[in-house]
């Protein structure tokens, strides 16, 4: 066994070094010179000099490195050297990894430097990764612009220019940009000087250059970039647009913050003009480690594949994530813009001061940053409680993923660079983000905050993995006493990050004295798990009456598998026993019969707030899922349900309704939905009326976010469950729209009632409604706007108009950009009507969508888990099965997502045989 076992880990060690760089020679700097044409007439042309300084490790007769999607000239290659110059013997580009070998006639030698010189040119393409073209209509003049914009993560560094294109390989950068005078250039660094000569002369004549543009080189000016810090390829960023800026107020931040977008937008860019200042200045405080560059531009970019990019000193997003405007977009559209600001700004320390030595560290950049995120809306909008809700969030969706088979680890092996996409998930983001929350809980933040310290000084401008943090955590904690049990950060956080899923805990109360008995073992959405995998557990429990909760103790690894562990705690046997209180961890908990009717009688009761709104959080996401797989009665669950209609906090709420929609999704196609949708009546009526609904016409309570959020969830629900008056309310409104005079000035609908207003009236109305929604669509300058009515335009009933839409998606020029294209197609799949015409269209239609998503393959993924996740018979998944061996090529960067989105369709169909029966006649019973 154990020789078996190394020769396979030597196998997977030598399979993995072939998608990497040898490492003969490593680069310490860049100098890369551009020089770009913004003209589609001249097909985008550009022409590139790169002169890389490098190292040379070892004695090595050749320089391997990456690039893609340009050509080089091979004959003005060249390598020189302080002593002799060696001579380039040979080009060639491997498509396959896309390593370029520069072969030389004698060795380079150990420890001596070197000049790489290589010339590069070819034509940007529109897609939405390298250095592409994106472009806008200006509304003044009704012309199209055109911009480029840079999206290097992860591997697409090698598409702008040729580079060592793996994180390890850090470099300081200077940066030289040619570009028509009517545009603007922007880069990771400030300007240095501008100038009229021809920067890449030696290499590209103007002669050359000018045969290709078809311009006079006066209409063109040199940009010279100041040279950066050290970092990594993925984080080279430059933007050559004709946009307009907006100063922060300098009193905000020591560092020069400017917002960047179309001229047109310039107005929506003020609220992130005022948090991005406060957020850094925040985290330069919290961290206690200055930002290292002398200013930060912010770009809202119409093309944009990912929601943001942490370049250093130059971050690009979407304009839905960094726009803001005040009479369009709604509460829930500021809270986005806040947490994508203060991500992108949390990784300027976590992820590009220090990076990752490898991308199958990715969450120590992502975790953290979506951790720290809640850490810095905290700091600039004290009354939204981002902490609790970002927290709480991010482990619910975690505990619905992680819960499968075909889930992944947090630090996940990776041996092939073009599986990198797949693992920008919920797993690397929202796990990742709950294991550190975890971690600042039981070492308390200040253990945690001096380690984070330590950390980022001394692995500053170089790399590190996630050993390195632990051990920086545990020498800190140490020195204020250390974890219980003299446990290290190591040995509590591996079993959290090298281990899929998580664990549930069985607690049985022994009522004759105050001990209880704990097992643990891995949750599994399908059937039982059959491994021992164990976890060392933070146990955060909270008695009935306690004042002061006791502080964490710990289940250890190993600790109630195979024997059940005893515990004491300090409940009467009339009291109850709630653990993970504070969802302190990624697990869920089920108790013995007795346990659960004091928990459900509290929550029942006027004192349920005695239960904290975490615990309460907890026990809805635990009793639904418990009984979801049989191991709960569902009589406990709808009892508990029930204490819903008196919940006045919308995390509990949004709990209890998100597990609800798993039942209504398998329901949804069945003769037994009215069952549903009546239980649901009765359960929201009363809630609904209370928040405002859509009677009152009008947000009760604007500058609550709780209160706001109550309230659009309540009516999106009433609505679709056919609360009585709920969708001739939406109606009403929307009539009173399309009958003003001035639609696009003129919206009397409540901005942050508009999705539901829309959906429902679209849902109930014609062709006709649909096309004024569109041509609103068409009209609205704001992005948040578009993005609303992109989503109505999915609810439609009418079969052509849908399938209509889903063309539009692939098709270029069309109404549809090519970074919503896969949210339209997500849409259309989830409506009832649209999922039989959006899964033809997936199954007809494969090649097209696959040529559509270019640079965005994350996104065929999400629209295979969307289509499975509907389904609810064997014949549906038989198939798909079917089909998808037909078109594997199409799906072979999404393999993670396909095989959870199969396990999601296995546990619909197994839920219906199993308990179909069984929670309709419940429904019925609870709608009495």
């Amino acid at each position: 066994m154990g020789r078996y076992i190394a020769l396979c880990m030597l196998a997977v060690v030598q399979l993995s070094s072939q998608y990497l760089l040898p490492g003969d020679v490593t680069p310490f700097h860049y100098d890369l010179r551009f020089a770009y044409d913004i003209d589609p007439a001249t097909n985008f042309s550009f022409f590139g000099v790169a002169d890389i300084l490098l190292t040379a490790k070892k004695n090595t007769p050749k320089i391997v490195l990456h690039a893609e999607d340009f050509l080089v000239d091979d004959e003005k290659v060249s390598v020189t050297g302080s002593k002799e110059s060696p001579k380039v013997t040979g080009v060639k580009l491997n498509d396959t990894f896309n390593f370029l070998t520069i072969s030389l006639d004698r060795d380079l030698e150990e420890n001596e430097n070197y000049t790489l010189t290589i010339p590069f040119y070819g034509n940007l393409v529109k897609g939405l990764d390298g250095a592409y073209i994106s472009s806008y209509e200006n509304k003044k003049s009704k012309e199209i612009e055109y911009l480029i914009s840079t999206q290097f993560e992860a591997i697409s560094a090698r598409k702008g220019f040729p580079c060592f294109d793996e994180p390890m390989y850090k470099a300081t950068f200077t940066i030289n940009i040619a570009h028509h005078k009517d545009y603007n250039a922007v880069s990771n660094m400030p300007l240095m000087s501008s100038s009229g000569t021809n920067a890449l002369e030696d290499y590209w004549p103007w002669e050359t250059i000018g045969k290709k543009f078809k311009k006079s080189q006066s209409d063109f000016v040199w940009d010279q970039f100041s040279k950066s810090v050290p970092m990594s390829t993925y984080l080279v960023a430059y933007v050559i647009s004709k946009f307009s800026y907006v100063e922060s107020p300098p009193e905000l931040s020591d560092t020069k913050f400017r917002i960047w977008a179309r001229n047109d937008a310039i107005d929506q860019t003020s609220y992130a003009a005022h948090i991005g200042p406060k957020v850094l200045s925040h985290f330069e405080k919290w961290f206690n480690v200055s930002f290292p560059l002398p200013k930060q531009d912010m770009f809202a970019i119409p093309d944009f594949a990912a929601g943001a990019m942490e370049n250093w000193g130059l971050i690009t997003y979407r304009e839905t994530a960094l726009l803001y405007d005040k009479d369009e977009s709604s509460f829930l559209n500021k809270e986005r813009v806040a947490e994508v600001v203060a991500h992108e700004l949390a990784h300027q320390w976590f992820g590009n001061l220090v990076t990752m030595k490898w991308w199958s560290d990715l969450w120590l950049n992502e975790g953290f940053a979506t951790f720290v995120a809640s850490v810095g809306v905290n700091a600039v909008e004290k009354t939204w409680k981002a902490d609790v809700g970002y927290g709480l969030e991010n482990i619910l969706a975690v505990l619905g993923l992680d819960a499968l088979e075909s889930s992944h680890p947090v630090s996940v092996p990776l041996e092939d660079p073009k599986k990198i996409s797949e693992i920008f998930d919920t797993i690397s983001y929202r796990k990742g983000s709950s294991v550190i929350r975890m971690m600042l809980m039981f070492l308390g933040e200040d253990v945690f905050r001096k380690a984070l310290h330590n950390y980022l000084t001394k692995y500053s401008y170089s790399n590190a993995e996630q050993d390195d943090l632990w051990a920086e955590l545990t020498a800190v904690n140490r020195q204020y006493g250390g974890l219980a049990r003299n446990v290290t950060v190591k040995e509590v956080m591996d079993t959290w990050t090298t281990q899929t899923g998580y664990p549930l805990l069985t607690v049985h109360r022994d009522y004759s004295d105050r001990s209880l008995t704990i097992t643990q073992k891995r949750y599994l959405s399908l059937g039982s798990d059959r491994s021992d995998a164990s976890w060392w557990v933070p146990l955060s429990v909270l008695c009935e009456g306690e004042r002061a909760p006791p502080g964490v103790q710990w289940l250890a690894r190993g600790e109630g598998g195979a024997a059940e562990h005893r515990f004491e705690h300090g409940a009467r046997p009339d009291q109850w026993v709630l653990f993970n209180y504070n969802m302190i961890a990624p697990y869920r908990v089920n108790y013995d019969e007795r346990n659960w009717k004091l928990l459900t009688a509290a929550l029942n009761s006027d004192s349920f707030t005695d239960i904290p709104v975490e615990g309460r959080v907890q026990l809805l996401s635990d009793a639904f899922e418990l009984a979801w797989n049989n191991k709960l009665d569902y009589g406990t669950t709808m009892l508990l349900a029930s204490y819903l209609k008196r919940e006045n906090e919308y995390l509990p709420l949004y709990t209890g309704l998100s597990a609800l929609a798993k039942i209504e999704n398998v329901l949804k196609r069945t003769p037994d939905f009215g069952a549903f949708q009546k239980f649901m009546r009765r359960l929201l009526t009363g809630i609904y009326q209370k928040s405002g609904g859509l009677a009152a016409k009008k947000i009760l309570n604007g500058d609550d976010l709780n209160s706001v959020k109550l309230q659009v969830t309540t009516s999106a629900w009433a609505c679709s469950v056919k609360v009585g008056g709920c969708e001739e309310n939406a109606e009403q409104m929307f009539r009173r729209w399309m009958d003003s005079d001035n639609p696009d000035e003129n919206n009397p609908i409540p901005v942050d009632l508009r999705r539901t207003v829309y959906c429902v009236s679209l849902r109930r109305g014609g062709v006709r409604e649909w096309r004024f929604a569109l041509a609103r669509r068409r009209a609205s300058n704001v992005a948040a706007a578009r993005d609303a009515l992109l989503h109505a335009l999915a609810c439609s009933r009418d079969v052509w108009v849908l399938a209509q839409y889903l063309e539009w998606a692939v098709t270029d020029g069309s109404e549809i950009r090519r970074q919503d294209a896969g949210s339209v197609i997500a849409a259309v799949t989830r409506s009832e009507v649209g999922f039989y015409i959006a899964r033809d269209f997936i199954y007809n239609r494969i090649e097209d969508i696959y040529n559509a998503f270019r640079g965005q393959d994350r996104r065929i993924g999400g629209i295979m888990k969307t289509l499975l996740g509907q389904f609810t018979t064997e014949k549906e998944l038989d198939e798909f099965l079917s089909w998808k061996e037909k078109n594997e090529k199409y799906l072979s960067s999404s393999k993670i997502a396909v095989a959870q989105g199969i396990e999601n369709a296995r546990v619909n169909i197994n839920w219906l045989k199993k308990n179909k029966q069984l929670v309709v006649d419940k429904l019925r019973e609870y709608s009495v």
